[in-house]
């Protein structure tokens, strides 16, 4: 049971702090040093993750909406907004989300 706690604390940690805000970033940034990836991706996770706490528990009514902040709603919101921000990143680097000019 403790390696599925650790386990799941080090996928948390990553969902939470890490893979969003790297998929934003490769987004939004073409060509990056390593470093401004890795300081740009724990950001963009952070604000993620505060623009999520405030969709799930801001005011009464979207907290009726979504039931709250709870562990499950954190995971399945965060899981989705990572697999549309891989999408995204996938498309863009198919080749299939061209520059407008």
């Amino acid at each position: 049971m403790i390696v599925v706690d650790i386990l799941h604390a080090v996928i948390g940690l990553a969902f939470a702090l890490f893979i969003p805000g790297f998929l934003l970033t490769k987004i939004i940034f073409a060509k990056q040093e390593i470093l401004e990836t890795a300081a740009f991706s724990i950001a963009f996770s952070i604000a993620i993750d505060i623009f999520l706490g405030l969709f799930l528990g801001a005011n009464e009514t979207m907290f009726n909406i979504t039931g709250g902040i709870t562990e499950l709603n954190v995971w399945f919101y965060m899981v989705i907004i990572s697999i549309i921000l891989g999408i995204v990143y996938l498309a863009k680097a198919k080749g299939l989300l061209k520059k407008r000019k």
